[in-house]
């Protein structure tokens, strides 16, 4: 695949061009959609994009389709692709350019925190956790036609953290539709707007708000050791090798963690997981409506009516969620119903039996607090410290618990297996 850069002061267009070996089709699930990206600002001059950021940002949106070469029209430094390359197995990267490779990127002296932000909760609560001259930066994807995405409260969502002080930049960008159906290409793709502007924002480390959930396989079928793991692995060395450190300040810290601190902090009023509602208007139909609202309602922090909950567990998206074994984030789902007070719903009442096998999870409201090796050294302090003003640590047994978690004798035993089938007939 062929990479080409076209700039002018407030436009930046990524052109892939696909050639032979190129993975058109990677899966079943997901094709390559559009061969071009295009990120706008009007606030920011990018000409000078340094080739670093560049390339790290093309490989972020097109990794999935590249076969044996991914070529640049530009000269990414030396550093870049030697450790770019070192951690790179399926295809390499070379520069068809004939200027010489560039200069490594110089360090920011007094850097700041980035944050790939997107107006939800987890992503609200690692901006609570986070020092308070973290940049939040929210890419703002172009609306298609027929399309479900309502970018209203996520706007909302930067508004607010604006009059709390926060620099909140707002970047138009699409490259969501370099996949088919739309969506990240890889899941750390939304932070290609902070990448590209990281210089001219004095980033130190770009975060995200991977939680316990996603990072450890909590509520999936096993631990998954991911400082140690591939995914971490490729992904923070692709970002350390651009000058750019990434930072998961909360990957220890269940749903149920986030939801706690979003409701606690002063920042957290900006927190709206839906993205097809309006502002404080969420769908009340979509799988996210359906957890974090079950959760929140379970911790008290809202409170939801036995007919609004009857109505999200109708949702055809819900039910095909929860039709699935496992469920995903089976134990964030288990915490809430063991702690929802509904009776009168045949189908309420079968989803608690179907995960009351996994326990009061009552751990999942605290810090697993060896992930903290996944925060860089200038903020690991200050954000483990943060993160205690919320909740309490694990001890020694329940981290022992997170490490041990392995769902598969739940998932096959008698009880479950009868439970998923009454839930499906309910839903039938």
């Amino acid at each position: 695949m062929k990479v080409e850069i076209e700039k002018d002061k407030h436009t930046l267009t990524f052109i892939f061009t696909l050639e032979d070996n190129d993975i058109e089709k990677p899966s079943e699930k997901f094709s390559m959609g559009r061969k071009k990206t295009v990120l706008r600002t009007l606030e920011h001059d990018l000409e000078d994009v340094h080739p670093d950021l560049l390339a790290l940002s093309a490989v972020l949106i097109c990794n999935p389709f590249v076969g044996e070469i991914l070529k640049f029209d530009f000269s990414p430094s030396k550093e870049f692709m030697d450790g770019a390359n070192s951690i790179l197995s399926r295809y390499k990267l070379t520069s068809i350019c004939d200027e010489p490779p560039a200069e490594k990127r110089a360090v920011v002296s007094r850097p700041s925190p980035g944050l790939a932000f997107s107006g939800g909760v987890d992503s609200t609560a690692a901006i609570c956790v986070m020092p308070g001259s973290t940049i939040p930066v929210f890419m703002d994807r172009p609306l298609s036609s027929g399309s479900l995405y309502n970018p209203d409260a996520a706007h909302q969502s930067c508004s607010k953290l604006k009059e709390l002080g926060y620099e909140v930049q707002i970047i138009e960008c699409d490259l969501e539709y370099v996949r088919e159906p739309v969506g990240f290409p890889t899941d750390v793709a939304n932070a290609v707007p902070a990448i590209i502007l990281s210089d001219h924002l004095g980033l130190g480390s770009i975060s995200f708000g991977t939680v316990l959930e996603s990072a450890y396989g909590t509520g999936h079928e096993h631990f998954r050791d991911y400082p140690n793991g591939s995914h971490w692995n490729f992904y923070s060395t692709l970002f350390e090798s651009a000058g750019i450190p990434m930072s998961l300040p909360i990957a220890g810290v269940s749903e149920v963690g986030t939801a706690i601190i979003a409701h606690k902090a002063p920042a957290g009023l900006v927190a709206q997981s839906c993205i097809r509602g309006k502002w404080q208007e969420p769908c009340m139909k979509c799988w996210k409506c359906f957890r974090k609202g079950l959760l929140a309602n379970a911790l008290g922090h809202i409170k939801l009516s036995d007919k609004e909950i009857e109505g999200l567990i109708e949702s055809n998206e819900v039910r095909t969620k929860l039709s699935s074994l496992p469920i995903s984030h089976e134990n964030v789902v288990a915490f809430a119903m063991n702690r929802s007070d509904v009776t009168e719903s045949a189908g309420i009442e079968t989803l608690r039996k179907r995960v009351e096998g996994l326990g009061e999870l009552s751990l999942l409201g605290k810090w697993y607090s060896p992930s903290i090796e996944l925060i860089p050294d200038n903020w690991r302090f200050e954000c483990g410290k943060k993160i205690q003003r919320f909740l309490g640590v694990m001890n020694s047994r329940e981290e022992d618990v997170i490490e041990e978690w392995d769902m598969d004798g739940f998932l096959l035993s008698e009880e479950t297996i009868q439970a998923h089938r009454e839930l499906i007939e309910v839903f039938s």
